[in-house]
């Protein structure tokens, strides 16, 4: 008699908890926004270069208009650089398109063209999402250019090399190439496009969200290295002034 006394109390003294439809159907709607959700990293060249014959005006144009055109449930983050070195100017996440807009408007062209560097921060802040948000996300790296890398000694090479390693992690990377500069991307990215002005450009980036197939399967074969290998593209001198 004495233990069903202490029993009963003892039971009553920890929450029942109950779930409802509701409950159960917002836990399905957030596990499958999850596993289809959109993370999109813009890596935006505003080296020297970008300040000849408008090209900087161009992209700006071309970039703000896209982003008006996302879903405003995708993720973004942007990558550019600041007097010549690889900078996170918007870090990865949701509801920040306004401050990727701003930043976009306000970049000016200078420096060198850190393309490798602004490639592991890309693929450090998806690794680091993957673990803290969601591993079924779908990633989308721009790597948007009108020049050669000037900073890593592997030049273009490592452009390549930084790509492969993106894709080898089921990241879709999306080249484009801007007034006949950036072919070279072409063998490593999920896509490549070409851009001789803006008009071109938007048509480039309207093509990012289209889906494609899984690169679930994609493996670095010995043949990849190779041909990387082999494409052994000098590392360009650093002209003075802030045109680099």
């Amino acid at each position: 008699m004495i233990m069903k006394r202490l029993f009963l109390p003892a039971l009553l003294a920890f929450p029942i908890w109950t779930i409802t439809a509701d409950d159960l159907d917002q836990s399905l709607d957030s596990e499958e926004s999850a596993q289809t959700a959109t993370a999109i990293t813009i890596i935006f060249d505003n080296s020297g270069s970008m300040a000849d014959k408008g090209k900087l005006k161009q992209a700006k144009n071309a970039f703000t208009a896209w982003l008006d055109t996302l879903p405003p449930e995708y993720s973004l983050a942007l990558i550019d650089f600041k007097t010549g070195k690889a900078r996170l100017a918007v870090p990865l996440g949701a509801e920040n398109r306004q401050a990727v807009r701003d930043h976009v408007a306000k970049v000016t062209a200078y420096g060198k063209t850190p393309i490798c560097d602004c490639l592991k921060i890309a693929q450090s802040q998806i690794a680091e999402r993957r673990t803290k948000h969601s591993p079924y996300e779908r990633h989308v790296v721009i790597v948007f250019t009108d020049g050669k890398e000037t900073v890593d000694r592997r030049g273009d090479r490592g452009v390549m090399e930084e790509i492969m390693k993106l894709r080898n992690a089921v990241v879709e990377v999306v080249g484009i190439g801007f007034h006949g500069q950036g072919d070279y991307m072409r063998p490593a990215a999920t896509r490549y496009y070409h851009a001789s002005d803006e008009e071109e450009l938007a048509s480039g980036l309207a093509k990012v969200d289209a889906e494609i197939g899984d690169d679930a399967d994609i493996e670095i074969t010995q043949s990849d290295m190779d041909m990387i290998e082999k494409t052994k593209i000098p590392l360009p001198p650093a002209p003075g002034g802030g045109k680099q």
